[in-house]
């Protein structure tokens, strides 16, 4: 029977016909392939919470809204320049299509009664003076349905709210709305450029997230595949080696990003780095093969016979790494989180079609190259031993020193440090920013930061009040009941205003008694609470209607709670205390939470925990796989200790100078094992085989050395510079977690050419 390596060589033609078909009807799924940017893909499905937002925006629907914010540069908004750019938006907002009504602190209405604070026509706004400027300024300022929500308290920024005709947009019709306010706000921002003017909304934030993702893969991804690729010519002294490796990365994504497509499957922000990773591990898994092959050329072995050793060489190791890869990967789909579990499944599709390549088409694509490549190459080259830099002689032969001087110090030095890492590992807090998603440069990001710098705003807390009965939430005893309820909130010291059908009943019943201050209260009986609600719905504006606080048979309310700028933790922290209460005072009554801020502060500790609990399962899978492999108990747990150190250093050094991550961020746990385990397995493949074949421990490690060791240097080269690239992304989340990475695939290598050969000298020693 053919050995697997002889086999590969004999039908490599057959292989290769078959891989270019499969790539090209697997590639046929690009065309299908689409993004999707919804942040409700980041979500935990696991969320009870969630079920209840769902029954809370069926029941309230909000109309699709687009915010402008005007920053004057002289830092008064109640000035001439910042007012005629708002005027100018109210006369021409309609230009956005769908667009029904604006709200802004020139077109602002108080919910109860016919009162604005500019009550001059548009065309007048020149006419007010100094001092009449200066006390509008103090009644908008004293006014608690303008500062906050269409004035920040220090006056120095101005928000328009406009509301769209739908309650929720399709995608072209999105689109066509978040282009038309880029124009007009591009038009506003030529005639005032005493304002400075931004924009948001939910189509523009996640058309914002889209043009990041489209932005990030189609530059980064041409860029890791040139620098890898020269990396890989240089290495290799040959070019069309590079090419051959290039060619393999090149279908490698594409088969990736096919399947994708005939999946039906979208890219969301998280699995769009999938690319960008499998390329990288595609181009690491061909350095293997390559490095073994052009050491056996260097040996005066013909173009097939080396190809074959090779193959017979790098089978065992390339399969054992694909399969730790694959599992650290898939180990996300753990995860609840939909962005999570199809970067996870993306990414471990990839792998597997990377080795598929490497085995079944790169030998086929190198034995095509012309046969110059079988030529002696210059001496320094043949010193290398490995046809590739002198360099990476150099570094083994110092890690072989260092191995035989400081065996013992090694040891116990990197271990001691790894027990500190691990300790400083939990220092690290999550807390995960919805913006980081968005790129530096995209409308969005000018208007999230002036907001956030302006307004000290904190999150609007929603909440649903359910009663048992219809019309139960207009009986007086139930809303002194929750009257207590939000006397309680506001005395809470995170708490800035609360507002419910509490505060509009109280209102109305202050107004129809002669608006006497004594009479802000609740009326006694039933009836003359639903007369004050209808009356209410006479004169209501736009803005305020009823329909915003009470569904329509009144069996649930909305709450609002408006608070200070505040952490993810002291949200949940608010919220545990607001159930504890609410369930003491209000027994008979359902609370429901309604706000997505809430649930992406949950989030934090959802996600963590579930990537931990993925990353445990991992660790188990990855360590049987090895004893498996290697058949060796021994070999396989002994190899996980250079696994989990680079990780544990890096975390470790993170909490010390950082402290603070994204929860999104921590999957590198998971995937990080998955990624620095090559480089083990090739080192522990070529040190078990001299074992067996009868070297001592030291002579097994300096066979592993010689021959796994450039390509170990190499692949992580190409690794660290794949990764590297990620920096220049556009959005936070890539940065962070490239700058993570980077230095887990460095660590691993420098373990493994040193930490690792001294653990298995001293451990085989000890046997």
């Amino acid at each position: 029977m053919m050995k697997p390596a002889a086999l590969l060589i004999a039908r490599r033609h057959l292989l290769l016909a078959a891989s270019l078909l499969v790539t090209f009807l697997l590639g046929l799924g690009i065309l299908r392939a689409e993004f999707d940017t919804s942040l409700s893909l980041l979500m935990t499905r696991s969320d009870p919470y969630l079920e209840q937002l769902d029954r809370m925006e069926a029941e309230f629907p909000v109309p699709e809204e687009i915010s402008f914010a005007f920053v004057p540069r002289n830092g008064e908004v109640f000035s001439p320049p910042t007012l005629q750019a708002l005027a100018d938006l109210n006369r021409e907002f309609r230009q956005i299509p769908l667009a029904f009504s604006m709200s802004s602190i020139l077109a602002w209405q108080s919910p109860f009664g016919d009162d604005t604070l500019f009550e001059r026509p548009l065309s007048q706004l020149d006419s007010y003076t100094a001092e009449e400027l200066a006390q509008l300024r103090t009644e908008g300022l004293a006014d608690l349905f303008v500062v906050g929500t269409l004035l920040s308290p220090g006056a120095d920024l101005a928000l328009a709210n406009i509301r769209m005709s739908l309650t929720s947009l399709d995608e072209e019709q999105s689109h066509e709305a978040a282009q038309a306010a880029i124009t007009l706000r591009d038009s506003l921002q030529a005639r005032h450029p005493e304002v400075d003017i931004h924009v948001s909304s939910g189509a523009l934030f996640e058309q914002a997230n889209r043009s990041a993702m489209i932005s990030d893969l189609t530059l980064l991804l041409p860029i890791v595949l040139l620098l890898c690729t020269t990396i890989i010519c240089y290495s290799f002294r040959s070019l069309l080696l590079g090419v051959s490796v290039l060619l393999v990365g090149l279908i490698t994504v594409v088969m990736t990003v096919g399947t994708l497509g005939w999946l039906g499957q979208s890219f969301n922000t998280i699995s769009v780095m999938a690319p960008l990773v499998v390329v990288t591990i595609a181009l690491a898994d061909s350095v293997h093969l390559i490095s073994i092959f052009r050491q056996r050329l260097l040996a005066g072995d013909g173009k097939i016979a080396a190809m074959q050793h090779s193959l017979a060489f790098n089978i065992r190791p390339i399969t054992l790494a694909t399969l730790t890869t694959v599992i650290g990967f898939a180990s996300l789909n753990l995860a609840s989180s939909p962005a999570i579990s199809s970067f996870g499944s993306v990414v471990a599709i990839g792998v597997l079609y990377a080795w598929l390549l490497t085995l079944f088409t790169l030998p086929a694509l190198v034995l095509l190259l012309p046969g110059a490549l079988s030529e002696p190459l210059s001496n320094a080259l043949s010193r290398s031993g490995a046809g590739s830099l002198p360099l990476t002689a150099r570094i083994t032969d110092l890690s072989r020193a260092v191995i035989g001087r400081y065996n013992g110090l090694l040891l116990w030095s990197v271990t001691a440090l790894g027990v500190i890492a691990l300790g400083l590992s939990f220092l690290n807090t999550t807390d995960f920013d919805r913006n980081s998603f968005i790129g530096e440069d995209s409308p969005v990001h000018g208007y999230v930061a002036a907001v956030s710098e302006k307004t000290q705003r904190g999150p609007q807390l929603t909440y649903g009040v359910q009663v048992a009965e219809e019309f139960g939430a207009v009986e007086p005893e139930f809303l002194r009941q929750l009257d207590r309820f939000a006397e309680w909130l506001r005395a809470q010291e995170e708490v800035v205003s609360v507002v419910s059908l509490v505060e509009l009943v109280k209102t109305v019943n202050q107004v129809m008694n002669e608006n006497q201050p004594e009479n802000y209260l609740i009326p006694e009986s039933v009836r003359t609470v639903e007369e004050h609600l209808f009356s209410y719905q006479q004169v209501q504006a736009r803005d305020y209607t009823l329909d915003i606080v009470a569904n329509e048979d009144f069996s649930l309310l909305r709450l609002f709670i408006v608070t200070r700028p505040m952490s993810n933790q002291q949200i949940i922290d608010l919220n545990a205390r607001i159930e504890r209460e609410f369930a003491t005072q209000l027994p008979e009554a359902e609370l429901l939470h309604g706000s997505a801020i809430l649930l992406f502060a949950r989030m934090d500790e959802a996600v963590t925990i579930e990537l931990l609990q993925g990353y445990g399962f991992s660790l188990l899978f990855i360590t049987l796989t090895l004893i498996i492999g290697m058949r060796s108990i021994y070999y396989g747990l002994l190899s996980m200790l250079p696994n989990l150190l680079p990780a544990v250093f890096v975390f470790g050094a993170w909490g010390l100078v950082v402290g603070q991550i994204d929860p999104f961020v921590m999957m590198l746990f998971s995937i990080s094992i998955g990624l620095v385990v090559d480089d083990t397995v090739h080192v522990l493949s070529c040190y078990q085989t001299s074992r067996v074949a009868g070297s001592t421990p030291r002579e097994a490690v300096d066979v592993a050395l010689q021959k796994a060791g450039p390509a170990l240097i190499i692949t992580t080269t190409v690794m660290a510079l794949g990764t590297c690239v990620l920096i220049g992304a556009s959005t936070l989340f890539f940065q962070q977690a490239a700058t993570l990475l980077v230095p887990i695939v460095l660590i691993a290598l420098l373990l493994d050419l040193t930490f690792f050969p001294a653990l298995l000298l001293r451990a085989d020693r000890q046997r």
